[in-house]
This record gives C-alpha cells, structure tokens and sequence, in this order.
C-alpha cells in the first residue's frame, strides 16, 4: 500500500476534495446533496483544512469550522490509518471541544468516533415534505406583514439569527462577512425567496430558502414566539415552492432544538427523512 502524507490544504485541494465528498454523498444517499458551489463557500469559510495525500493524488480531506470538523477518506484507502491521522491533525485547530458528523445508517461512522474518544451527543434530523397541490395561505399575528428580502437587511438579519440561534449551545455566530459570502454569493440564493416578516419597522421573523427547495433558516424573534410565526412563515415558503413548481422542501433541526422547533414542522406535514449523528470528544 502505497504511503500516506498529512499537509495543509490548498485552494487546488477544493475540486478533488469536493469529488470525494460528492461520491460519498452519492453513495450514502443515492443523491448529491451538497453541490459543488455550497461545498466550496464552506470550505472558503473554514479555519483550517488538511489534506492526506499519496503518490496518487488525494485519499483524504479534514475541515474545521468553530469545533465543527468534518473528515472524510477514499474507500479503497479505509482502515490504514488515514482518517484517524487527519482527525488528530485537524482536531488542533478546533476554538471548542470538537465535534463530528456520522450517519446514523453507517455503522463505521460510530464506531471510527468510538474509537478515536467521541461520544454520541446529539442528533441533526433532515425532515421533509411533498407539497400538496394547494397550499393553505398563511395567518400572519396582527401588526405584521411580510415581505422579501433587500440587500440593505443583510446587517438585521444576521443580527436576529444570532439571537434566535443564541440559546443552542453549539451555536457559534461567525462574522458578518464571512456569513454574507456564505449566503448572499451562493448560486442558490434568491431574495424573492427570502421572507422576513416586519413588525412596525422591526424584522421579527425570516425564512432564509434556497432556490431548490430548501429551507436554510427558519427564526422568530423570541418576544415574537408563541404567535404563529413560525407556521405563517412555513406556509409562505411552501406556497412559493409551490408556484415555482417545486415538488419537494426539506430542511434540517437539531434533536436537541431549545425551541422544540421539529414540533412544528411536523404540524406542517414534514417527516424524518435522514438522521446524522453528532459526536462530542472532551478534552
């Protein structure tokens, strides 16, 4: 077998690293579903990444973002070593205890956290929905309106997603910059399918969607909880998708949500459709 190298990622890295990732992807859920431009604005917004590579090119890729890391190796180049080695190097640059993503339908997963000293903590759940032929329309609190997004909301929205997001305990809020390249620049970002929902001259509400059908962020401001936000949002977004002709909306929560936000989208018809384990290591 041919001998492994661990060195810093590079800018060239990114196409062969997505190509692995996108073949995992592909072979774990019979679909890519992280497309090319979302995983290279990630990437471009990590602290640190590394590679494994042979004389063959690369075998591996480690990223990390907060305490966030993601590791992935070949399989031909499985169990020798690899994503242990880049597990270890990219741990170092983890801010916080470190934590990794597995599938819950792949055994490996768990057991390579095992085995490297990570616990399981929590569950990330996709969830999604057919949409039905007609839409109900939505029930917006009194006093407030919807509308879409302006280029001149990016600094309010970002803003009200840090404190709705601020009660998860993983949560880690990054710089606007680095948040507005990560949303306003990915190809799949629409403001037409951005609602804010406007109180007065506050935003006490957002649905961030991506084009394909996807719901990114769904928030409401917590003096604004409890009033039916949250639903009016959801079935703004879906009655969008809808005339768009989109079959399908998906988007994904945390088992472990403060707000209990699975509750309702369930009331709105969506189902667990995948779950993706999430393992802590303390140091």
């Amino acid at each position: 077998m041919a001998e492994f190298r661990i060195r810093p990622g590079r800018p060239e890295d990114t196409e062969p690293a997505y190509r692995l990732f996108a073949d995992w992807q592909a072979a774990a859920f019979g679909e890519v579903e992280v497309g090319r431009e979302m995983f290279t604005s990630a990437l471009a917004g990590a602290d640190a990444s590394f590679v494994a590579e042979t004389d063959g090119g690369l075998v591996g890729h480690a990223a990390v973002r907060g305490n966030g890391i993601d590791v992935g190796v070949e399989p031909a180049e499985r169990r020798r070593g690899v994503g242990t080695a880049l597990l270890r190097t990219i741990e170092q640059a983890a801010k916080e205890e470190p934590l990794l993503t597995g599938l819950s339908s792949e055994p490996a997963a768990a057991a390579f956290a095992a085995a490297n000293g990570y616990v399981k903590a929590w569950e990330v759940w996709l969830m999604g929905v057919d949409l039905p032929t007609e839409v109900p329309s939505p029930e917006w609190p009194d006093g407030v309106e919807v509308r879409t997004f302006r280029a001149d909301d990016a600094e309010v929205v970002k803003e009200l997603l840090d404190l709705a997001y601020a009660e998860e305990f993983h949560h880690h809020p990054v710089p606007f910059a680095q948040w507005r390249r990560f949303m306003l620049e990915d190809p799949m970002f629409d403001p037409e399918a951005w609602f804010l929902a406007v109180a007065g001259d506050e935003i006490v509400g957002a649905a961030l969607n991506w084009d394909e059908g996807y719901i990114k962020d769904l928030v409401v401001h917590p003096a604004w909880r409890g009033r039916g936000l949250g639903k009016a949002l959801m079935l703004q977004t879906f009655g969008e998708f809808a005339r768009r002709g989109i079959p399908r909306v998906t988007l994904k929560t945390d088992s472990n949500n403060p707000t209990g936000a699975w509750r309702l989208y369930e009331r709105v018809g969506m189902k667990t459709e995948r779950t993706y384990e999430i393992y802590e290591k303390r140091r």
